[in-house]
């Protein structure tokens, strides 16, 4: 047990890693840029990982193209735009919206799978919302102080981009089912590394002033210098290790148990935002990262109590 958890916090240690990489390489190169890099560089740390387990090529095996498909495309939509708010929002501000994933993973559960949600999660949910509602009061400049226009842009993107986490959060459940961790994980970082660089290429041949033209000048290739080079391989690397050391982890503990400590990223953001970026986040955001943790913490303790209540056989 105790390995599972330190393999899950390491795990969170390179999610941190990989964003700080992100906000490195932002201000030069364009968000479909870093998303290809990332992934690439993944795709390699991954492979070298199954060839060193025994896994490849066995464990890429798949019954459902579709899918994965379908899983890539909501993932890849919540890399783009977590990654596009973490240029445009303190770290430890876009690190606390990605964690409001939970609660959309409730809301379309029970919406729109018809899944029986226990009370405590519906408590959780009420609570998480508070806190999104405190974060966007201080990104509007609704709260004390004032806002930049690029941070309420941000807010909403980051919101977005944990809808669209949550989205792929459910497919992977469905996955999960039928298919090995790492094909999973495998074909996800081939889609996206397969978008990014459709993003590079596109633009030298997209007509001027034809539908999305100015969106696909911006995600134009721009050669990186070194230090943006080694933005974009600490960014791959770091998330490439973290998706293994996530998936290793739940080789030695229970996935309820490690889900608590999923939230020590906010922690490690906190820290790196005030170290290397001198950003301190506002009463407001920290009482709603404050909630939004408490109440994943909360949906934890219910789902473990009702597991309790009637095990599965």
């Amino acid at each position: 047990m105790l390995i599972g958890i330190l393999l899950k916090v390491l795990s969170t240690m390179a999610f941190t890693a990989m964003s700080i990489g992100v906000r490195a390489a932002a201000p030069s190169c364009p968000i479909g840029e870093i998303v290809f890099f990332r992934s690439a560089f993944a795709l390699v740390v991954l492979l070298v990982w199954l060839r060193i387990s025994g896994g490849f090529p066995a464990h890429l095996a798949t019954r459902r193209p579709l899918g994965h498909l379908g899983r890539g495309l909501s993932g890849s939509a919540g890399m783009f735009a977590n990654f596009l708010a973490l240029s445009l929002l303190p770290l430890a501000d876009a690190t606390a919206y990605f964690y409001v994933s939970p609660i959309f993973v409730t809301l379309i559960a029970a919406l729109a799978l018809r899944e029986k949600v226990h009370v405590t999660r519906w408590v959780a949910v009420a609570i998480g919302f508070g806190g999104v509602l405190a974060m966007l009061s201080d990104h509007f400049g609704l709260a004390l102080g004032e806002a930049t226009p690029a941070q309420g842009v941000g807010a909403v993107v980051a919101l977005s981009g944990a809808a669209f986490a949550a989205l792929s959060i459910i497919q992977t459940r469905r996955l999960a089912m039928s298919e090995y961790t790492a094909a999973i994980v495998f074909y996800f970082t081939c889609l996206t590394t397969f978008i990014g660089a459709l993003l590079l290429v596109v633009p030298r041949y997209w007509p001027a002033g034809a539908f999305g033209a100015e969106f696909l000048a911006s995600q134009a290739y721009v050669a990186p210098g070194a230090r943006e080079w080694l933005a974009l391989a600490a960014v791959g690397v770091a998330g490439g290790c973290a998706q293994i050391l996530a998936t290793q982890s739940y080789r030695f503990a229970d996935a309820s148990l490690l889900a608590s400590f999923d939230y020590l990223a906010m922690f490690w953001a906190l820290l790196a935002s005030l170290a290397l970026f001198g950003e301190w986040p506002s009463s407001a955001v920290l009482a709603g990262a404050a909630a939004i943790a408490g109440s994943g913490l909360l949906a934890i303790v219910g789902e473990r109590r009702a597991r309790r209540k009637n095990p599965v056989i």
